[in-house]
């Protein structure tokens, strides 16, 4: 795997998105859950910034990877931006999720120590919806133990109805799990 990814697009209005039909596959979870490290990790470079001030990711942003595109969404929930740039990203990205046809699935990325909320249930209910393929990917595990780990991703896998991948940005555990899901849908990565 190159680490030289290439944004080619940072976009808020579908005219500014890429028009080459190319696969898409998204990265979406809640400001400050460790998105942005997660992409950095997988990709092997520094190429999502990254802040301790939640919201740093105002568009979307489109990676290049070997024929498909990985892309970086605003997070939603909190974020220390004016109320007007967090309306506006979120219509964007609302419009992204619901009618870009070149999207296939996505990384619902929860911060594993806290519960799924509504906007995390309706990620799961919206690709359902799309038949679009979703994997949920735990952070922040070095925060817990071992036996705190195994406690959470009992109760996530619980609540998600589905296998919850936990990851570690900072020693890489989890990641090839996540890569393997990721090629799940016959991406390369």
């Amino acid at each position: 795997m190159s680490n030289r990814r290439a944004i080619v697009a940072s976009a808020l209005e579908f005219r500014e998105m890429p028009k080459d039909g190319q696969t898409e596959f998204a990265f979406m979870g809640r400001s400050n859950a460790g998105k942005s490290s997660l992409l950095n990790r997988l990709m092997g470079a520094k190429v999502a910034n990254i802040s301790a001030t939640p919201g740093k990711t105002q568009r979307i942003n489109f990676f290049a990877m070997p024929g498909w595109y990985m892309v970086d969404l605003p997070g939603y929930g909190y974020a220390q931006v004016s109320r007007s740039a967090r309306e506006k990203f979120g219509r964007a990205t609302e419009r992204y999720l619901t009618e870009r046809q070149t999207l296939v699935g996505g990384v619902l990325v929860q911060d594993l120590r806290r519960d799924p909320e509504e906007e995390e249930d309706m990620v799961v209910r919206w690709a359902a919806d799309r038949n679009l393929y979703v994997v949920v990917v735990g952070t922040k595990m070095d925060k817990l133990n071992r036996a705190q780990q195994a406690a959470r991703r009992e109760r996530l896998n619980l609540l998600y109805k589905r296998k919850v991948i936990l990851v570690s940005n900072r020693t890489g555990e989890g990641i090839d799990e996540v890569r393997q899901a990721i090629r799940a849908v016959g991406l390369k990565i």
